[in-house]
């Protein structure tokens, strides 16, 4: 960069330079019905430099990681998963994927952040119509036997019962039969 800044500097006094002797009168004899041409090129030369001397681009945001988009949203439990829910009802309600807790519930005090919110949920059944959120649906694995996920767990658990939005819960190795999962979830609905 500091090459390239002192490379138009020099440019900059070579056309300033041939500016100078486009106007001196024994060059305007020697080049009669020419040194226009170079007065112009000498002008032109000058604000190039100019410009490219002053000329700062906006500064690009620098990251300390890397970043890849992901293949999919979805494990592939978790998309069959999916599939099996909106089988329930689906001229009634929409089952939205991966919903932090911030895009379906307000926090109504301002004792602390909104951290908590950025907790994301499995699934959101929302009302086909308005999208009113009516139930969060969580599929578990064993690494929800974790304490600190059983933390985190129970802290989503005690925000939904907060915010009156209903939470239920499935495990994977658990009964995910058609009708179970459809009989739990209308229930918690229509609650």
């Amino acid at each position: 960069m500091r090459i390239r800044k002192y490379i138009y500097i020099i440019f900059f006094f070579v056309g300033l330079t041939l500016f100078a002797f486009s106007l001196m009168p024994f060059f305007r004899d020697l080049y009669e019905n020419t040194f226009w041409i170079m007065t112009l090129a000498s002008v032109a030369l000058m604000i190039f430099c100019l410009f490219a001397l002053f000329y700062k681009p906006k500064d690009k945001i620098k990251l300390n990681a890397r970043y890849e988009r992901k293949c999919t949203m979805l494990t592939r439990p978790e998309y069959n998963f999916l599939l099996k829910l909106r089988e329930i009802a689906p001229h009634k309600y929409e089952v939205v994927p991966q919903v932090a807790l911030v895009n379906v519930i307000d926090k109504k005090t301002n004792t602390s952040y909104r951290n908590e919110l950025f907790r994301v949920c499995d699934y959101c059944f929302v009302d086909r119509d308005t999208f009113e959120p009516l139930l969060l649906v969580e599929l578990n694995d064993r690494s929800h036997l974790r304490a600190d996920r059983q933390q985190r767990d129970a802290k989503v658990a005690a925000i939904c019962a907060d915010a009156r939005l209903p939470l239920v819960t499935f495990w994977l190795d658990g009964d995910l039969g058609f009708e179970t999962v459809r009989r739990t979830v209308l229930k918690a609905i229509l609650k």
